[in-house]
Formats: C-alpha cells, structure tokens, sequence
C-alpha cells in the first residue's frame, strides 16, 4: 500500500499539490486523472522519489518512502521517452536497461540477465522483436519494450505515465489488456490517462485530481458530479441508453 499524508508542493512560488492525503491499495489497477497541468505527473514523481518531498510525508508497504527505496523500487514507463531511431540499439538492448543501474560500476549484463530480459518481453508480447533495431519499431510495438524495461526489476509496483501516447487506437486497447494481465497476475498498476473510456474499461480505482484531491476509490464509487468537479468544463459526459 502506498500512503501519502499531508503533501504540499510548490514549484517557483507557485501551488501544484495541495492538501494530499491518499492510500493506494495493493493490487489495485488504479487511474490518476484530471486536466493538463493538474500535478498528475508531480504526484508520481513524488512517490517514485524522483522530486524531493517539501512538505507532508508518504510511506510504501508501511515504511517510510526514504528507507523503502534503499531496498525496493519501482517499474515506471514516463511519458514517451524520445530516441534516436537511427541509433543502432536493439530492443533487448532497451529492454536491458531496466537492470543497467543495479549491475554495479564496470560490470555488463550475462546470459542471466539477458534471459530474464527475454522474459519479460515475452510477457509484453514482443520477444520477437528482441534483435530488432528500435528505429523499426512501430509506437505500439516500441511501448511494449518500454514495458518490458520497466518490468524487468520485478517490482510490486508498476507506474505509467500516458502510456497510451503515440499508439493508435487499437493498440491502446491491446496495450491495456496487457497492463490488465500484469495487473492480475499481481501487480499493482497505477497509469495518468486522458482517456476516459479505455480507463473505465480496465481501472478498477480512480484518483481524481486538479491540484487538490477530488477522490480515491473504487471506480464504481466515482461518479459524474465528482468527475466535473474535477475537470470542470473541459470535459462532458455522455449516458448511454442500453
């Protein structure tokens, strides 16, 4: 369970989070959504550790964040990370950089590693691809090596920050069908979408933010009232009659 209590952040005088104070369950597929400049993307990079916290505090599996990233971490697919296409790197070699950090100053990846790489691209559906150079790679096909980067440290949890940028609409859904398996099979996914309708197909917890934390629950608990609060009136909702 991640736990943040009373977290304040400010960038350049100016207010980005306010009042936060969450729980994020374990197992959960949960979606952070709200408006462009919400702090949607602050938010995980607090929890993540990437930005230093200025007020407030936020604990992981019940230990403070500070002595819980000296032992764990996370998987974390930012948001689409530009590459040289012509660069002359393989998909496994992308994928293999989800372990660079942890192998120690001088030392290259074995057998060992590049099998558990193999792994998880075979668990994202893209260990064919594994020899390919990534300037051939379709969006869809390259955020699947991102997956599989990102899943290769083995962590619990798994953050994504738009995921579903540069894929078509097909490859959305199946992109998300995989994050559902990774998900079920024990995960915990938490993603930042803008899409409304491929979230409430496969999110089971909602966390809506504008600055100030509108809601966390259960999807089903998350209704329109909470959703224009949220947004505003730069979204409309539609029924359908079934």
């Amino acid at each position: 369970m991640i736990q943040v209590q009373d977290l304040q952040y400010k960038l350049s005088g100016k207010s980005i989070l306010e009042d936060i104070n969450l729980e994020i369950p374990d197992g959960v597929f949960a979606a952070i959504i709200g408006p462009n400049g919400a702090g949607k993307s602050t938010l995980i990079k607090l929890i993540m550790g990437l930005l230093e916290i200025q007020e407030g505090s936020i604990s992981i599996d019940g230990v403070p964040q500070d002595k819980w990233l000296k032992k764990h971490g996370f998987g974390y697919l930012p948001q689409r990370e530009e590459y040289d296409r012509s660069f002359p790197a393989t998909a496994l070699d992308i994928t293999l950089m989800g372990i660079a950090g942890t192998l120690g100053w001088g030392k290259r990846c074995g057998k060992e590693h590049k099998q558990k790489a193999l792994d998880a691209m075979r668990q994202c559906g893209i260990e064919t691809k594994a020899s390919a150079r990534i300037g051939s790679l379709s969006g869809g096909e390259f955020q699947r090596v991102m997956l599989s980067r990102a899943i290769l440290g083995n962590s619990k949890y798994l953050i994504l920050d738009e995921p579903e940028a540069g894929i078509d609409r097909n490859g959305v859904s199946s992109f998300f069908e995989l994050l559902k398996k990774l998900n079920d099979a024990g995960k915990t996914v938490i993603t930042i979408s803008h899409d409304l309708h491929t979230l409430s197909e496969y999110c089971n917890y909602l966390i809506c933010l504008n600055r100030r934390l509108h809601c966390h629950n259960h999807s089903e608990l998350v209704n329109a009232d909470i959703i224009h609060k949220t947004f505003g009136d730069t979204v409309r909702l539609i029924e359908k009659d079934y």
